[in-house]
């Protein structure tokens, strides 16, 4: 999964319009939640087959800590 095809998940899971969110926004300041979380867990394991840690996810301040964490889980596999 490339960074465009990464924040497309991110505007889905959110709902939010195409281009309005950016890979250094804070989690904290889009509306991150835990239904987000639970969506982003499910979308990643339906698309990638890979399953995200939940500790590592929960350690993420940013959008791009959640690319990094995705990276981190299909090189684990």
């Amino acid at each position: 999964m490339d960074q465009i095809e990464f924040m497309q998940l991110i505007e889905e899971t959110l709902e939010a319009e195409s281009g309005t969110l950016s890979y250094t926004d804070r989690l904290d300041e889009i509306d991150w939640d835990s239904l987000a979380n639970i969506s982003f867990i499910a979308e990643v394991d339906n698309r990638l087959g890979v399953t995200v840690n939940s500790e590592q996810l929960a350690k993420s301040l940013t959008i791009a800590d959640l690319f990094d964490t995705i990276k981190v889980a299909i090189q684990a596999q």
